[in-house]
């Protein structure tokens, strides 16, 4: 059985889906994940992800995924955001049919950004451990879309941290992340 992140740790709910808000709380940027740049929109509500999404499978979500949109919020301060994107990041997912996992931050002009783990898909959550971090572990929230020309993955978690005001202190944030293969 899946846990809902409210029953994990009561911070958010699944409504976001049905608001498609961009305003999400957040707390560690993509598990360990360096990722300079991301922010959220405030998640308002509660419930559980189940009646919004159909469980997925790791063949449908095998492949290599690029990021549409990525955005951090603080969840202290929800007027307080990262657009990754529009600041130029790029972000690169691979889930491998097996369970291995891979992120990828380009940043104009710096080293890519390389992380790998493990991922697994409990209930409602997508679960990933990296291996650079293998104390934490991120839960992903998920929404996955088919059309006949795309498939795409709206990802939400509450796991992450981010460094807002550049004063060197990660503070929680929420994470908003739409993903397209």
């Amino acid at each position: 059985m899946g846990w809902t992140n409210l029953e994990r740790n009561g911070t958010f709910g699944m409504n976001a889906f049905e608001s498609r808000s961009r305003t999400l709380p957040h707390r560690r940027l993509l598990g360990g994940l360096s990722l300079s740049a991301v922010g959220l929109a405030a998640l308002v509500g509660c419930g559980d992800l189940s009646e919004f999404v159909k469980p997925i499978t790791p063949a449908e979500i095998s492949g290599e995924w690029h990021a549409t949109d990525l955005v951090l919020t603080n969840a202290n301060d929800p007027t307080e955001s990262f657009d990754a994107i529009t600041a130029g990041l790029s972000l690169f997912l691979r889930f491998s049919f097996d369970g291995e996992y891979q992120q990828i931050i380009q940043t104009p002009g710096e080293d890519d950004d390389v992380e790998v783990g493990i991922y697994e898909i409990q209930g409602d959550f997508i679960q990933v451990q990296l291996i650079s971090a293998p104390a934490d572990t991120i839960h992903f929230a998920y929404e996955f879309q088919t059309s006949k020309t795309a498939f795409s993955l709206t990802l939400l978690s509450d796991d992450l941290e981010y460094d807002f005001d550049g004063d060197g202190t990660e503070v929680p944030a929420l994470l908003f992340a739409i993903v397209i293969r």
